[in-house]
């Protein structure tokens, strides 16, 4: 299992979210909901937005995915 991500600035944080698993977002949500403040819950809005945008993305990649497979006919 994979650890929350540990990051030392906002920048940091967005550079990490960019190529983080789907369960290292889930660690790292589950760890900031047990934090107070406003840079806990600024963190929360990061990694919320992140998950949001990849649960978008493939949503509109099944969207555009064809209903069937596209074969070559001869």
């Amino acid at each position: 299992m994979t650890g929350p991500i540990k990051a030392d600035t906002f920048a940091d944080l967005r550079m990490k979210l960019d190529v983080a698993t789907d369960a290292e977002l889930a660690a790292t949500l589950t760890d900031l909901n047990g934090r107070t403040g406003e840079i806990a819950a600024e963190c929360r809005l990061f990694v919320q937005a992140e998950i949001t945008h990849r649960q978008a993305t493939t949503a509109l990649v099944a969207a555009m995915a064809p209903p069937h497979r596209w074969e070559a006919k001869r």
